[in-house]
């Protein structure tokens, strides 16, 4: 399925854009162009494997790519290796940092200077196959509605390129009509007719309300433009150190627009026993997550949550509240923890603390408070409201606060009921 990479032409005249057979420079009163697809790769002395990374960007079948290279101020042989494997190769442009500002501020310095329309962060120790750009375009193409992001199953290697393991921890192929028709799908003459039946049969979509994580870390995903604008952190660059590109961007990404996964394996990452997040090689039924990177997680999901409510009268209207709300527990959830314990978190009162005048505007005082009081224990309203400087809020002993613990009440119960409603009829009674 996969061509290999010497035979493969940095760019080609023969790419064409087609629609149910017909090209569609045909068919349109102006040629209609392949999108430009934007490789930001982020590289902190790994001088070894940094050139593998450029390469395999450098070799897409995809022939409408720019790639800029940030390099966090390495201090090994890193600047060397990336002007060698950049060569004179138009497409590549570079920024050399000062000091290691971490994945995500990297991720961001090559972002301000991106300009197309999908955006894939490539970590300078993974690389792609040579067909990633052009499955995860046309795999956008497929999609009836747009998601945030797609992601790929990826294979796993160690320092020195050996394979260890296929990592296809992705969803289940899904017939979901989200899909296409496939005579109206834009397909790219990239994509064969066998390839993209493989790519439908792999391809599962995920809407925003579905939790969890089931995307591939890193050098696995190509983003929409819009979503990682959306979503970009709130704090300056040099306070997001342990911050992840693929930790932040695809959490907020998916609560905001949802996401589909490719169930082809298009990059590789490697295993080298020094990498940030995984200590180990991806085992079936063990926590993967054992590397440095885990020291951050509740620095992450903090940020991810004051992306939220600092811009809560922008997305509520375009998400509607439900999802809004539910967008929240979705950026904190965390293995074994119930939302409400998350909402208790320290950090995530804080933030709540710091913008209830933004969720004050954008659902009211009451209802705000009202929706608080059910996803967060009293104890923990108290402390949020008294930490804020809304100082008349800071008792629950008034008449207006009866009102929310009242209205607490009633929606947890109807949260009961609904979860009764839904056992099977065979499943001992709940009241027994």
């Amino acid at each position: 399925m996969h061509k290999k990479l010497q035979d493969l032409p940095t760019s080609s005249v023969n790419s064409r854009l087609t629609l149910g057979g017909m090209a569609l420079s045909e068919l349109a009163p102006e040629p209609v162009a392949y999108p430009l697809v934007t490789f930001i790769i982020r590289n902190w002395n790994y001088g070894r494997f940094v050139g593998a990374a450029i390469r395999s960007v450098r070799n897409q079948d995809y022939p409408k790519l720019e790639a800029i290279v940030v390099d966090n101020g390495s201090t090994d042989n890193s600047r060397s290796e990336i002007e060698a494997a950049i060569g004179d190769d138009p497409r590549f442009r570079t920024t050399w940092l000062d000091r290691n500002l971490g994945g995500l501020a990297a991720g961001l310095a090559g972002l301000h200077a991106a300009r197309g329309d999908f955006v894939c962060f490539v970590d300078s120790d993974d690389y792609v196959f040579t067909d990633f750009a052009s499955t995860h375009v046309q795999a956008h193409l497929a999609l009836a509605g747009r998601a945030a992001f797609t992601s790929n199953s990826v294979i796993e290697v160690d320092g020195d390129g050996g394979i260890v393991s296929l990592d296809a921890r992705l969803g289940p192929s899904s017939s979901d009509p989200s899909f296409c028709p496939e005579w109206a799908v834009p397909r790219l003459s990239e994509v064969s007719d066998q390839k993209f039946n493989h790519l439908l049969q792999g391809l599962a979509v995920f809407d925003p309300w579905q939790g969890g994580w089931p995307w591939s870390p890193g050098t696995a995903n190509m983003f929409r433009r819009a979503a990682l604008d959306l979503s970009r952190p709130r704090i300056a660059d040099d306070q997001m150190f342990g911050l992840a590109a693929d930790g932040h961007f695809c959490m907020l990404g998916h609560a905001l627009g949802g996401s589909a996964t490719i169930n082809i394996p298009l990059s590789a990452y490697r295993q080298h026993g020094a990498n940030s997040f995984a200590g180990s090689s991806a085992i079936k039924a063990m926590w993967q997550a054992t590397g440095p990177a885990t020291q951050h997680f509740a620095k992450r999901r903090r940020e991810a949550l004051r992306v939220l409510v600092e811009q809560a009268e922008l997305f509520v209207p375009r998400i509607g509240t439900a999802r809004f709300w539910s967008s929240l527990a979705h950026v904190l959830g965390t293995n074994g923890s119930s939302p409400k314990q998350d909402f208790d978190l320290p950090e995530t009162r804080s933030v709540i603390s710091e913008n209830l005048d933004h969720l004050f505007a954008a659902f009211g005082k009451w209802r705000t408070l009202r929706k608080l009081r059910v996803m967060m224990s009293r104890n923990a309203l108290h402390s949020t409201l008294r930490d804020s400087r809304h100082r008349d809020f800071a008792t629950l002993y008034g008449p207006g606060m009866a009102g929310v613990e009242i209205a607490a009440f009633a929606e947890q119960l109807k949260r009961k009921l609904r979860s009764l409603r839904r056992l099977p009829r065979s499943a001992p009674s709940a009241w027994n």
